[in-house]
């Protein structure tokens, strides 16, 4: 059996078998899906870049959590911009949740440099309950008032 190598001779697959979490659950499921493309977009790419980013190298991680902090951001920017367009405004208790988890995707982000496990784990353990709740609650909310909205400006 020939078994492939990179550059260096080392196999990735052994390597990516070190550094992978066994039996991490996915960030979300269909349970997440809220109805709104956008948000629902958004909410599957922060899930999959939160998928590398806890089963990445060592060396990639600062950069995968500011990637994932960055995805984040860019959907607490879309969430706040649609509201806005539906004639509301995010509640000070939502936009204080995206508060708490980008300081979370910080605190690994710093933590990372130094103690990458740690880090790793902060972002495994404690993210997916975050987000999850989040999702379930606030962004809900957000796109219930966001559809009608849009389903009251058609019928007018």
């Amino acid at each position: 059996m020939v078994i492939a190598t990179d550059a260096g001779g080392r196999n990735p697959r052994a390597r990516a078998r070190r550094t992978a979490i066994p039996g991490v659950r996915p960030l979300i499921g269909r349970l997440h899906l809220l109805g709104h493309a956008l948000i629902d977009a958004d909410h599957l790419a922060i899930a999959d870049w939160w998928l590398r980013t806890v089963n990445c190298e060592p060396i990639q991680f600062v950069f995968f959590v500011a990637r994932l902090r960055k995805l984040m951001q860019q959907h607490f920017d879309h969430e706040a911009t649609l509201m806005e367009e539906a004639g509301g405004q995010m509640c000070r208790c939502h936009d204080q949740e995206h508060q708490r988890l980008l300081a979370l995707c910080d605190r690994a982000r710093a933590l990372g440099r130094s103690h990458w496990p740690k880090a790793r784990s902060l972002l495994r353990t404690q993210l997916p309950r975050l987000v999850r709740e989040h999702i379930i609650c606030m962004d809900q909310l957000t796109v219930l008032f966001i559809n009608s909205r849009e389903k009251i400006a058609g019928t007018c």
